[in-house]
């Protein structure tokens, strides 16, 4: 039996045609004949991205403020930086680490007996002219006197100093942040009636009043805080 392969032959050698032993299409023929090469990598551009984040790095790098300062060391006020960063990290921490619960027990208790002092030497010294009200009492009446004895000889509203001073002292006691929020607000109240009663007291006393205010410089608190625990 001939095979297929066997006729093809004789009719290619009748014919004068050398026979193929595969059909390749053009397509392949040309992919064949090219040469395997690795792809080609962007050379040129790869460099100009990294001067690109080079250059990036060094303009954020030459943004950022120096560090060095100006001056030598400890005298571009380090205590300052020292106490600000420390302040942000106890408050991030919500204590002062290794003496913070130690120290509100006892500043607390210390403050409001502090607290209760100021109130009990400020009643004492001021007598009949005590009142709720900011507008004292007319002078030509009899009623009220200036006091500038005592302990207003070092603070002018000594009895608003101690109120809120116990009132910081319950609220750490308390650890309680609505009652120190609340006792901030007592100041800005105390303050602006305070204002307002030294306003009533200048019209009242005049110019005595006025060389009192001169005299003692301080409102809640003097220069010196201990002078107000004299005796």
């Amino acid at each position: 039996m001939v095979s297929a392969s066997s006729l093809l032959a004789v009719s290619a050698a009748a014919l004068g045609v050398a026979p193929c032993a595969a059909f390749v299409p053009p397509t392949a023929r040309r992919s064949l004949s090219r040469p395997l090469l690795p792809p080609k990598q962007d050379t040129p551009r790869l460099m100009a991205e990294g001067e690109g984040v080079s250059g990036g790095l060094e303009s954020i790098l030459s943004s950022l403020p120096d560090i060095k300062g100006n001056g030598k060391l400890g005298e571009r006020g380090e205590p300052y930086v020292i106490a600000q960063f420390s302040l942000f990290l106890f408050i991030a921490a919500g204590t002062i680490p290794v003496i913070g619960e130690p120290l509100l027990s006892i500043l607390g208790p210390a403050l409001i007996v502090g607290g209760l002092y100021l109130v009990y030497r400020s009643a004492a010294d001021l007598g009949n002219n005590l009142s709720p009200w900011p507008v004292p009492a007319d002078p030509q009446s009899g009623r009220g006197s200036l006091i500038d004895g005592g302990i207003y000889a070092y603070i002018r509203h000594p009895m608003y100093a101690g109120a809120l001073c116990g009132m910081a002292g319950l609220s750490l006691i308390t650890d309680s942040i609505a009652r120190l929020l609340l006792t901030v607000a007592l100041f800005f109240v105390l303050d602006a009636k305070s204002d307002y009663e030294e306003t009533k007291l200048v019209e009242a006393y005049g110019e005595e009043y006025a060389a009192y205010q001169r005299e003692v410089p301080g409102k809640f608190f003097p220069p010196d805080t201990k002078d107000i625990f004299k005796p």
